[in-house]
């Protein structure tokens, strides 16, 4: 039944065909189908005795006939219009056909009845047009009826089927008593359809009507009806009083436009306009009635939204004074100093040098004291710069610690002999918060017009220079060389982040041992074997990390790996020995790194007593307070927690005291001289006291020959790691080793290989 329902599209309610109702395809199809199947029933019964007789005119016809029906059945729904008219042309065939095989008179003129049903046909599927013109042909059939003219004359066929008056009478009943009236069925169930549906959308009208009007009549907001004359039709009760309009209209003859004078015409569905009537604003909305000529007007009172909205454009066009300044310093800004650089190019069309200088620990001082306490160094160094009179030109803020001038220097011996002078200006110790602080700052410098012909030009290639300068370069000078290895540190650093997205970095682990090479530990180091650069060391990838803030993102990859490592060496049946991580000061200083890094531990069923925590000083010194909860915090989780790195800088067994640290790295450049420098093995003597006074274990990092590891175990280290026991191996170089010869790295030369 579904089928039936959907071939013969039984169901008025979804349509297809955007201009074809579905009652007349249905219809057309009914009389498609029943005359098909009429067309070869009558073929079927009748080839057999057309071939005895040698009748093939017969077969032709009926075969030709039912092929004709069944093309058009299958072209039905595609081509409606021209499947109907071929219709009707069959059936005016039909008729002839009759008339030319058929020699005797009176079954020819039953066969001439058939197109006397072309009218009905054509009217139900195609409309009254094609039905007067079908009409109007029947006169043909009814004249030669009338006349008794035979047609079977022409074609010379003087014999017919024995039981021809049995297949004519029979198609011509058939075709009249069952084809047709399951298509006038089809219409008038149609029809009633249709009725019913007239009659629901009357009612759903009327109701919409009476919502309509309860909405209109007796809502609170001015509304009133306009025609597409510009006349007021209709009006409730709060826009007669709004806009005083007669009560009632009484069909006065108003225009919308006399009412309201300085309303624009609407050229859209909708659209709105404020404006101001009896003292008060108005918003004034238009919108088109569906389907109409009419539209609808609202009335919003906005007067409290206007009188707002007029003290905010008070406030722009304050701002707009402001726009040279910056909010948070109130110096000047980078648009002020770009508009004033072009100004100076234009008038003077002298050549002058742009420098950008910032301090080398910008970022430091962000996170220790905040964005905004830091920007006290910048307006203190503002001032300076300007109080200097020999001093540069245009001073502004033109980024997070930035400060760019001009210095009108003919030649470049004259730049760099004035630059030392204003660093030294810019060096002087700063009050933050009530603190001391001891700044250096670095200087990006360009060159107008040689580096670029516009303000914005040099001042990018300044700033961009500026990223190149270092505490042993502070001076950089803008070139196209320099540009292209900022690219290329650019270019490496997209590479790395579509590196941590895809996972690609590895880790490789390097033994921590004591002095006679039994491993009690490792430590996690990452490696990077990019598909494009090939093996890039991490001396370059991360500081570029650090830099453009993916250090956290890289941490997180290395927890991951390690702590996946570590649950696969535990099915392995391998008791793993703790693990070394190193966290920079960034992922120290972040609010969700504890539940970031136990997350990572639950994942893979790690315990926190397997993992050790490396920081840098840098990490503890950035919040001191914040450090010394953290760290109490991840010992109570079980974490161990070393400090890296120990005697470079200026680094202070003293200042480490204060916070609860487990183990202390001493650095290779303490432990590469003890065996030559007596005063160098009497400062790690004197540290390594210090260490065991204070119940921190000393580790001795970077040992690469015997006599250091006889001279530290001497003093009573108890713990190693370096190049003479092993190097950074993989995990299944270290399984493999573990596997033959067990934790013991007696020197790196007795690994095992993978």
């Amino acid at each position: 039944m579904s089928f039936l329902n959907t071939f013969f599209l039984l169901n008025d309610d979804i349509n297809a065909h955007q201009s074809i109702p579905n009652w007349r395809i249905s219809a057309l199809r009914i009389i498609l189908t029943s005359g098909l199947l009429l067309c070869l029933a009558t073929a079927l019964d009748t080839f057999s005795k057309a071939l005895q007789l040698n009748y093939l005119w017969i077969i032709a016809l009926t075969i030709g006939f039912t092929s004709i029906l069944l093309l058009l059945l299958l072209a039905s729904k595609r081509f409606y219009y021209s499947c109907a008219h071929l219709l009707l042309i069959a059936l005016v065939l039909a008729s002839l056909a009759m008339n030319l095989t058929l020699p005797e008179l009176a079954l020819a003129q039953i066969g001439s009845m058939l197109m006397f049903v072309c009218p009905a046909i054509a009217l139900m599927l195609l409309g009254r047009r094609v039905a007067i013109f079908y009409a109007l042909l029947n006169i043909v059939p009814f004249y030669m009826m009338l006349h008794d003219i035979n047609l079977s004359k022409y074609t010379n066929i003087n014999q017919q089927l024995p039981d021809a008056n049995w297949y004519i009478t029979g198609v011509i009943f058939v075709f009249f008593n069952i084809c047709i009236p399951l298509a006038v069925a089809r219409t008038i169930v149609a029809a009633k359809r249709l009725n019913k549906t007239t009659l629901c959308s009357n009612a759903y009208l009327k109701s919409k009507n009476d919502l309509y009007r309860t909405f209109f009549t007796e809502s609170t907001i001015p509304k009133i009806i306009v025609d597409d004359m510009g006349m007021i039709t209709d009006a409730n009760q709060q826009a007669i009083d709004l806009l005083k309009l007669p009560n009632p209209l009484n069909h006065q003859q108003l225009l919308f436009s006399s009412i309201i004078p300085n309303f624009k015409s609407c050229n859209s569905d909708k659209q709105e306009q404020i404006l101001q009537l009896n003292n008060t604003y108005q918003r004034v909305e238009h919108q088109q009635v569906t389907d109409s000529d009419f539209c609808v007007y609202e009335f919003h009172d906005c007067s409290t939204e206007q009188h707002i909205k007029d003290n905010l454009t008070a406030m722009e066009e304050e701002n707009k004074r402001l726009r040279y300044r910056d909010t948070q310093t109130q110096l000047p800004n980078r648009d002020w100093f770009e508009l004033q650089c072009n100004r100076l190019i234009a008038k003077y069309r002298k050549g002058f040098y742009v420098v950008v200088a910032q301090s080398a620990n910008n970022d430091y001082l962000n996170i220790k004291f905040g964005n905004h306490n830091s920007q006290t160094i910048t307006q203190t160094a503002f001032k300076r710069l300007r109080n200097d009179i020999e001093g540069p030109l245009l001073c502004a803020h033109i980024g997070p610690g930035k400060i760019a001038f001009i210095l009108g220097s003919p030649n470049e011996n004259d730049l760099y002999s004035a630059l030392p002078k204003i660093k030294h200006i810019l060096d002087k110790d700063y009050n933050l918060l009530g603190i001391k602080s001891s700044q250096s700052f670095l200087f990006g410098i360009a060159h107008c017009p040689e580096h670029g012909d516009s303000s914005e030009k040099v001042v990018a290639h300044a700033v961009e220079a500026l990223k190149l300068a270092n505490t042993n370069e502070v001076f950089s000078l803008y070139n196209e060389t320099n540009s292209q290895s900022f690219l290329e540190k650019y270019e490496i650093s997209m590479l790395l982040d579509e590196a941590l997205q895809q996972g690609e970095l590895s880790v490789h682990y390097q033994p921590k041992v004591t002095n006679t090479g039994k491993c009690i530990g490792l430590e996690a180091l990452s490696r990077w074997n990019s598909p494009i650069l090939g093996s890039v060391s991490p001396a370059i990838f991360i500081p570029i990390a650090e830099e453009y803030r993916m250090i956290s993102r890289l941490t997180d990859l290395v927890v991951q790996k390690v702590c996946s490592q570590i649950n696969q060496w535990t099915q392995q049946g391998f008791n793993c020995v703790p693990v070394a991580i190193n966290i920079s000061l960034i992922d120290f200083s972040q609010s969700d790194f504890i539940s970031k890094l136990v997350k990572h531990l639950a994942d893979f069923a790690v315990s926190p007593n397997q993992i050790e925590l490396e920081l840098t000083e840098t990490s503890l010194e950035a919040n001191q307070a914040h450090s010394l909860i953290l760290m109490k915090t991840l010992q109570s989780w079980g974490f161990t927690i070393s400090v890296d790195d120990f005697g470079v800088g200026y680094s202070n067994i003293a200042r480490l005291a204060d916070y609860p640290i487990n183990k202390l790295k001493l650095d290779r450049s303490l432990i590469s001289q003890i065996t030559t420098s007596d005063r160098q093995q009497s400062l790690v003597r004197a540290i390594h006291n210090m260490c065991e006074e204070l119940s921190i274990k000393c580790v001795s990092e970077g040992v690469e020959t015997a006599e250091q590891v006889r001279i530290m175990a001497d003093m009573g280290c108890k713990e190693f790691q370096g190049f003479y026991f092993s190097k950074p191996i993989t995990p299944e170089q270290f399984f493999a080793h573990v596997s033959q010869k067990g934790l013991i790295f007696e020197h790196q030369d007795t690994l095992i290989k993978a």
